[in-house]
């Protein structure tokens, strides 16, 4: 930068242009006792042009920002179960497998390979060499075990007072013993077989972390980012892991920024603040998709939205009238008005990519040989008050479902309700009838058809199964399909289960909504997959 001294009337000042980072000074006429203010003054600039001149050569590095609806609940992988917390986590943690992108088939992260014994009670995993977490410990067996030794040893000074680890004891359960076969070799013992476990294992609950930090607040993984800091409600800041083991990201900071408003994401996208969104009100979907500096991503969703029926109070402990109702109910008129088309009707609990899927069976019920009961006080559909991810606008599902059963004469009275309290009121059996969904975990079927609907998940108070709903023949189906090994017998029981559960009716399954996000034009690489994980390893900014 060049000080260049010019005549002006006053001597006290003088005109600066910026030219470089070298300084030259030219003498002016002072007036006496100015000298001394001066030097100070000019002191201080030269400090100031140093600084910038500095900066100018270390620019702030590149930074993504995506923007949510809500923060993170913690960073603990074992101890999160919102997406929040998961969309973050998914980024810094991983565990031995992860799952391949575009599907929910189990492929090595952390372990490069494994063998399961053939009686399905030894898992034995060879992990990958040369990997450390962002603390610089080595990944080996021992610091690969002591991730789930916390969860299942409650004397274990990592088995935090205030986790819940619900994870563990839902879906890890059945391990008994984990093993340091050698310094890069674990192994698991199960007390039986379960085949869903490869897939659970993908999940953040199986995610490995630092046996030397423990902070629900500060994750220590093996990912592409690490951690840097978080501002609670306003955002979490990740930086690229320079020894991330399949190469340290393109992008250098990662911001998971929080927007409650939806339209105001679209804006600060549109703008050019935000990189990246989530949380798509399905009324914007042609303002994106006609935005030549944005593009919308998507994928498939391991989710279901449906009608629970309480088969326990009556008169829905009728077959005849839940069919009645199943078949009243126009799913292709709610896809195009609630979803804008973004879903595909639901034939079944299950989502149509994920294994054992039963194809056969028909995407509407058509009942009308038998009568049904005569409804004379309206029943009563309760009704989440916010959107879900399976669920963009409840409310319009709810008056859509009403009018249709109207047709048929079964009058109903809509009951709105808080998120919270719609939980609380389905879990304890409050309801007769109630809009609800699920978003899959492990991409397994076990995760929807047991969680969902086995007697076992009734329970009042914390029942998954709101429908209330206790089969005997369907949850002998259950178990064994938990236990069989060989894909295809495994497929053929969960086939005889959605035939049961078309039969019987304790639900009406009605859409599998698409999974949603937007990004400007210019970037590029972001991995948004069918379980809803959103990877930025391989993001790029043009």
């Amino acid at each position: 930068m060049v000080f260049e001294g010019k005549p002006v009337k006053n001597p006290r000042y003088f005109k600066a242009t910026r030219h470089s980072c070298q300084t030259r000074l030219l003498a002016v006429p002072q007036p006496v006792g100015y000298h001394s203010a001066m030097k100070r003054f000019v002191l201080f600039a030269l400090v100031l042009i140093f600084a910038g001149c500095q900066r100018s050569h270390q620019p702030e590095p590149a930074t993504l920002t995506f923007a949510r609806g809500a923060d993170s609940q913690k960073l603990d992988p074992a101890d999160v179960d919102d997406g929040e917390s998961i969309k973050v986590l998914v980024n810094i943690s991983q565990g031995l497998v992860r799952f391949k992108h575009g599907t929910t088939d189990p492929e090595p992260c952390l372990a490069t390979s494994w063998t399961i014994s053939p009686d399905g009670l030894t898992y034995t995993f060879n992990l990958r060499p040369g990997v450390r977490f962002h603390d610089g410990t080595p990944l080996d067996a021992q610091t690969a075990a002591f991730s789930f030794i916390r969860q299942m040893d409650k004397s274990n000074p990592a088995h935090l007072p205030d986790a819940t680890f619900a994870y563990w004891s839902a879906m890890f359960n059945m391990i008994t013993a984990v093993e340091v076969v050698d310094p890069m070799t674990l192994r698991l013992r199960l007390r039986e077989p379960n085949a869903p476990l490869l897939a659970s294992l993908c999940i953040p609950a199986a995610h490995l972390i630092s046996p030397k930090f423990i902070d629900q607040r500060h994750p220590v993984g093996t990912g592409p980012f690490r951690f840097v800091d978080w501002t609670p409600n306003e955002r979490i800041v990740l930086e690229a892991n320079p020894d991330y083991w399949e190469g340290r990201p393109k992008v250098q900071r990662l911001a998971f920024k929080v927007v409650p408003d939806s339209a105001t994401r679209l804006i600060q996208l549109q703008t050019g603040q935000i990189q990246a969104m989530d949380g798509i009100d399905p009324n914007d979907l042609p303002i994106i998709k006609g935005d030549k500096t944005l593009q919308l991503l998507t994928a498939p969703g391991l989710n279901v939205c449906y009608l629970s029926f309480n088969c326990q109070k009556p008169p829905l402990d009728n077959k005849v009238l839940r069919r009645a109702i199943a078949a009243a109910i126009n799913k292709k008129d709610i896809i195009n008005d609630v979803y804008r088309g973004a879903a595909i009707v639901a034939r079944n609990p299950l989502p149509p990519f994920v294994a054992g899927h039963n194809d056969a069976i028909p995407e509407q019920l058509y009942e009308t040989s038998q009568p049904w009961p005569t409804v004379t006080s309206p029943l009563r559909l309760e009704v989440m008050t916010n959107p879900r991810p399976y669920l963009p606008n409840p409310l319009r599902a709810a008056e859509m479902i009403k009018s249709d059963l109207a047709k048929i004469q079964v009058p109903v009275e809509i009951v709105p309700n808080e998120w919270g309290a719609h939980l609380s009121r389905t879990s304890h059996g409050d309801h007769q009838m109630a809009l609800m969904g699920w978003v899959g975990d492990n991409g397994d079927a076990d995760n929807f058809l047991y969680v969902l609907l086995d007697k076992d998940t009734a329970t009042l108070g914390s029942a998954l199964n709101i429908c209330f709903w206790m089969n005997d023949p369907y949850h002998d189906l259950m178990i064994a399909a938990r236990r069989e090994l060989d894909p295809a017998k495994r497929a053929a029981l969960y086939h005889k289960s959605q035939e049961i559960i078309f039969e019987e009716t304790p639900m009406v399954p009605l859409a599998h909504a698409e999974s949603l996000m937007a990004c400007r034009a210019n970037v590029d690489g972001i991995l948004f997959e069918v379980n809803g994980d959103i990877l930025f390893d391989k993001a790029t900014m043009k």
